[in-house]
């Protein structure tokens, strides 16, 4: 797409509303900025600029001299000379030169850097999360605004991280330029507030979202998960009544899932299990679609709901990336086997996740209800 031409002020960059150092040291620039980009080089030519950069800036870090970083400088742009094209390497000079920059000229050189990297690709998520975040170094937050805006419309999770990584630097009216006016640029925002633990500013977010576009799904499944996590079952079946129809297909799995647990709240038992049984097919055996069908059917079928969670514990455990939400499938089965007396099975899973989380209360109380010694 046609770059805008750019007017570049001369000002010096202005302070952000938090401490610079919390999200751009020049540990995190070497580390994350440059070598994240490094990533992407490396995986292009033999040449590699973003191990040049952070070996650089790292013995500058150690040493209180500049003189590495500079050299690295310096041999980045004789290749740029010699390889103009290299978005990637452009973009990691832009970085280190960002990182280094002891004057307006200097940043004027990294913006400039900048824009020629985002001029060579159309669209590239490394690219243009290194480009706002050197904007931003460099006091162009409109700039970084600018392309933040632009990843939303074809990488909005990663755009949604960078722009909460370049907030620090906004001024309080500045947030909204970067968001587009989209569901999925809105839902992007939203679920990383959430994950960045401003829940209240991920609901309103998502409330707004669903009040401004109802019939986007994406952003129905988030609401019903958080509604249905919170265990708000009313709201839960607001959002995804029994008599919801829905289209059977695999995106809306999730969906299907949420209205068996709506159905089960409202005395459909059957109805329940038929949406379980449908949502698990659709999903081809997904985890999370298991236990939301274990959830769904708990009440009127609970050999059905074990055998789900089971399904799903052991699907979490075959992957390492996965792993970690294995022991909220481990917290249903310990709490359904109290329910049922089955002490042995109760005990052992009460004792994974005391593996797992060592101070759990819930854990530690059972162990000790079950064998009449603490566990500690």
């Amino acid at each position: 797409m046609e770059q805008p031409e750019l007017k570049l002020v001369t000002h010096e960059p202005a302070q952000p509303r938090e401490p610079a150092a919390f999200y751009f040291g020049a540990a995190v620039l070497a580390a994350a900025a440059i070598a994240t980009l490094c990533g992407a080089d490396a995986s292009r030519r033999p040449y590699n600029a973003g191990k040049l950069a952070e070996s650089a800036m790292a013995r500058t870090l150690a040493s209180d001299d500049p003189q590495p970083a500079r050299e690295a400088r310096e041999a980045l742009r004789e290749r740029l000379r010699r390889f103009p094209l290299d978005a990637a390497s452009r973009m990691i000079a832009a970085s280190l030169a960002a990182e280094t920059a002891e004057n307006s000229a200097e940043r004027k050189e990294a913006v400039d850097q900048v824009v020629a990297s985002t001029r060579l690709v159309a669209s590239d998520e490394w690219i243009s999360r290194g480009a706002a975040h050197v904007f931003a170094r460099c006091g162009r937050t409109d700039l970084a605004l600018r392309e933040i805006a632009r990843m939303f419309a074809y990488a909005p999770a990663d755009a949604a991280s960078t722009l909460i990584k370049v907030e620090p630097f906004l001024a309080p009216d500045q947030l909204e330029s970067g968001i587009p006016e989209s569901p999925s640029a809105w839902l992007a925002w939203s679920v990383r507030l959430r994950a960045n633990g401003r829940h209240d500013e991920a609901d309103a977010r998502l409330s707004t979202l669903r009040d401004r576009w109802p019939s986007d799904l994406p952003s129905l499944r988030e609401a019903a998960s958080v509604a249905a996590g919170r265990d708000r079952l009313d709201e839960l079946q607001r959002l995804v009544p029994p008599a919801l129809v829905l289209e059977e297909t695999a995106d809306n799995a999730t969906l299907l899932a949420f209205r068996a647990r709506s159905k089960a709240t409202s005395g459909d038992a059957a109805g329940a299990r038929s949406d379980a049984l449908r949502a698990i097919a659709l999903s081809g055996d997904s985890p999370w679609v298991l236990a939301l069908a274990g959830d769904a059917v708990a009440v009127g079928d609970p050999a059905l709901a074990r055998e789900y969670w089971t399904r799903a514990l052991y699907r979490l455990l075959e992957k390492p990336e996965t792993r970690s939400g294995a022991i909220w499938l481990r917290y249903r089965l310990a709490r359904q086997s109290d329910r049922e007396g089955r002490a042995g099975d109760a005990m052992r899973e009460w004792r994974n996740i005391l593996v797992e989380r060592p101070d759990d209360g819930e854990a530690m109380r059972r162990i000790a209800d079950l064998t009449g010694v603490s566990p500690r």
